[in-house]
Parts: C-alpha cells; sequence; structure tokens
C-alpha cells in the first residue's frame, strides 16, 4: 500500500485523535462541559493542543485566535443581555443544542 503526495492523512489523523470515542464519550455530540472541571475551570487536556498541529506546521495565528475569540465573547457579553428566548405566556422556550453537518462544514 502506497499513500499519494498530496493525500489528507494528518488531517484524518488529528479528526480520529479528536473524535476518539475512548478520551470523549459521544465525540459527535455538542458538549462543551466535558472539557471543564467540577469548579468549571477549564481542564489541562494536553490533546487539546493538537487542535493548532504541532512541530514546524503549527498554525502561527493561534494566539490571535484565542485572543479574537476572547474579546468577541466579552464584547457580546458587556453589551447584550443574553437570555432563552420567551413564548407569548412568558415561559422559557426550552434550547436544544445540536451540531450538524452540511457538506464538510460543522454548524
Amino acid at each position: 500500500m502506497s499513500v499519494s503526495k498530496h493525500s489528507d492523512v494528518g488531517l484524518r489523523c488529528f479528526r480520529a485523535i479528536l473524535h476518539d470515542p475512548e478520551v470523549y464519550p459521544d465525540p459527535e455530540e455538542f458538549r462543551p462541559e466535558r472539557f471543564l472541571n467540577e469548579d468549571g475551570s477549564v481542564q489541562d487536556d494536553p490533546i487539546l493542543s493538537f487542535v493548532f498541529g504541532f512541530g514546524k506546521r503549527i498554525c502561527p495565528g493561534r494566539h490571535f485566535v484565542d485572543a479574537t475569540i476572547f474579546i468577541v465573547i466579552s464584547s457580546v457579553l458587556s453589551v447584550f443581555k443574553v437570555t432563552k428566548a420567551k413564548d407569548e405566556n412568558g415561559h422559557e422556550i426550552p434550547v436544544k443544542a445540536a451540531v450538524t453537518a452540511d457538506r464538510g462544514v460543522v454548524m
């Protein structure tokens, strides 16, 4: 068996690592709490650093992305009151988190 020069083996390995059901039960389910400790702090998970690659191919924008996400979330939370929607009777409408893939893009 041979692997062609332009194959996406690396991308498949990242997906396999980050979607390992032994490490992350129900990997296709949106459950951000899996990355939190009991006290609400973020877990120190070395596997998550693989998201940006490693070695000489590591993403040069990884620090920019972290800072941008922090600024955007801080801005939204400081300006808007984020609450659940209410129906015509004033009761909160339950929200069900879902992740779907459409043409390779996760929404």
